[in-house]
């Protein structure tokens, strides 16, 4: 769930005369993603051509084309996919009197003879095997190793290895069916490599609670959850075809129950005040302001720990040791900003030295190792922490947004409510407004900015996101 799924490589060599067999078994198996080989010395030009020629005779046929200079069959024949073109290349270039269903039928035989042909150009051969190599889930091997047995007869060579450090298998992600909207916005930004975390099951948690301390309200989370719902179990065609967030409704209907859950903790009704659970942003700023800096600590110190795994998965061990005392500074500097930045002379140097001075040294005593076990200059280490250190406090100052969202959700409600009578002219066109303004838009903004949150704040500690999707071929 936090990584893509293992994969295996499988070696194989087959003999000529079943290899076109042997594909068509592979494609029924849809659990092979074929390595191009870009040095392959395969020359399938002439049959590629000699397939294309014998696709257009057929539509000069069914479409009462007038009918040009037959082409010559000229094709070496080393496999059973080239005697079953040749096959069909006769039919339709020697009879010009066949059935309409006949021709058709003969179309989907070489479309499907195309994509063969496609596949092939990934192979290497001898005098008369094909050799070729693919990635395989783990776990698939029997069924990879059953079918190509059943399909050549028992004669093939198979052979199953663990990639090597440097090798690029294709990413296949694996994630709980409730996950799987959000495993939608990780692609959208970009795949994972197969060595990287896959975010997918944290931004499950975290992108709908963000959501939700900027969107708390009880009553507008329960008409967005309504309408998200409605979105979700709409069953009309034309409906899903014009709603272009059909895909993204269950996370709006999660972001929803946040928006609620965090409504009652601020004690907001469609702007309308209670007693809440909690505190209120409008009524205590300077605390919801400390606390979105906070929040924004521990969801970077998250990708910190994300990227640790990841570097020292990719055997980068002195950077993701780094990532530790990033994790150090990023708590201490903001605990002594919070906490010890107006305290008197003694109180405000012993903590400037624990909690920052120290972590500092630290770190730029690891940017100097790091530079130099790395074959660079060391001294240059030096600047990496303050550089570092300046663009991570921009990206923390990003998590204010939590609070000044909040504080516009409920300004614009106070708002509406105050700018309405007790008509009901006035109070449908209350309804109107707030529909339009905070269902609609303000929904959107809020949706675009803990995306920001993520993909902009969040990503660039630890996620790249330039995998290649495992794509398993399949007819």
């Amino acid at each position: 769930m936090f990584t893509p799924v293992r994969m295996v490589k499988l070696f194989a060599a087959v003999p000529k005369d079943h290899v076109g067999k042997i594909i068509c078994a592979i494609g029924d198996t849809e659990a092979c993603h074929f390595i191009e080989k870009h040095d392959s010395k395969l020359d399938l030009s002439r049959k590629k051509l000699l397939l294309s020629l014998v696709e257009r005779r057929i539509d000069e046929l069914l479409f009462k084309i007038p009918i040009g200079e037959p082409p010559k069959i000229d094709i070496d024949i080393s496999s059973d996919v080239d005697l079953m073109l040749c096959a069909l290349a006769n039919e339709v270039l020697a009879c010009e009197k066949i059935t309409t269903s006949r021709l058709v039928e003969i179309k989907k035989k070489l479309l499907r003879l195309k994509q063969v042909y496609s596949v092939l150009e990934n192979f290497g051969e001898t005098r008369y095997t094909y050799i070729f190599e693919a990635w395989v889930p783990e776990g698939k091997q029997h069924i990879i190793t059953a079918s190509l047995n059943e399909a050549s007869n028992g004669k093939k060579v198979v052979y199953f290895s663990t990639p090597e450090f440097g090798e690029t298998p294709p990413t296949m992600l694996s994630n709980p069916g409730m996950m799987k909207p959000f495993e939608t916005l990780v692609k959208k930004y970009g795949l994972p490599s197969y060595y990287e975390i896959d975010p997918t099951c944290i931004l499950f948690v975290t992108f709908p609670l963000i959501f939700g301390m900027m969107y708390g309200d009880v009553g507008h989370g329960v008409v967005l959850f309504l309408l998200s719902m409605g979105i979700f179990l709409s069953g009309k065609e034309r409906f899903k075809k014009m709603v272009k967030f059909k895909d993204f409704s269950p996370i709006l209907i999660l972001c929803s129950i946040f928006s609620v859950f965090f409504g009652f903790l601020y004690g907001d009704f469609f702007g309308l005040k209670f007693q809440p659970f909690w505190l209120s942003p409008t009524e205590h700023i300077t605390y919801f302001l400390e606390l979105s800096v906070w929040v924004g600590v521990l969801h970077l110190v998250i990708g910190f720990i994300l990227n640790a795994i990841n570097l020292w998965k990719n055997k980068k061990d002195l950077r993701a040791i780094f990532q530790v005392q990033w994790i150090i500074f990023s708590g201490s500097s903001i605990m002594f900003f919070t906490n010890f930045l107006y305290k008197e002379f003694t109180i405000f140097i012993n903590g400037f030295l624990v909690l920052m001075l120290f972590p500092m040294a630290g770190m730029v005593i690891g940017g100097m190792l790091i530079n130099s076990g790395e074959g660079k200059s060391s001294f240059s280490g030096v600047f990496i922490p303050f550089y570092l250190g300046l663009k991570y406090a921009l990206h923390l100052m990003s998590y204010m947004r939590l609070l000044i969202m909040a504080l516009a959700h409920s300004t614009i409600s106070i708002t509406i409510i105050a700018i309405s009578g007790h008509s009901t002219v006035s109070l449908a066109l209350a309804g109107f407004i707030t529909f339009v303004l905070i269902i609609v838009v303000e929904t959107f903004i809020v949706f675009i900015q803990t995306l920001r949150l993520h993909w902009v704040e969040w990503f660039y500690l630890f996620y790249k996101g330039k995998g290649t999707e495992f794509l398993a071929f399949k007819f």
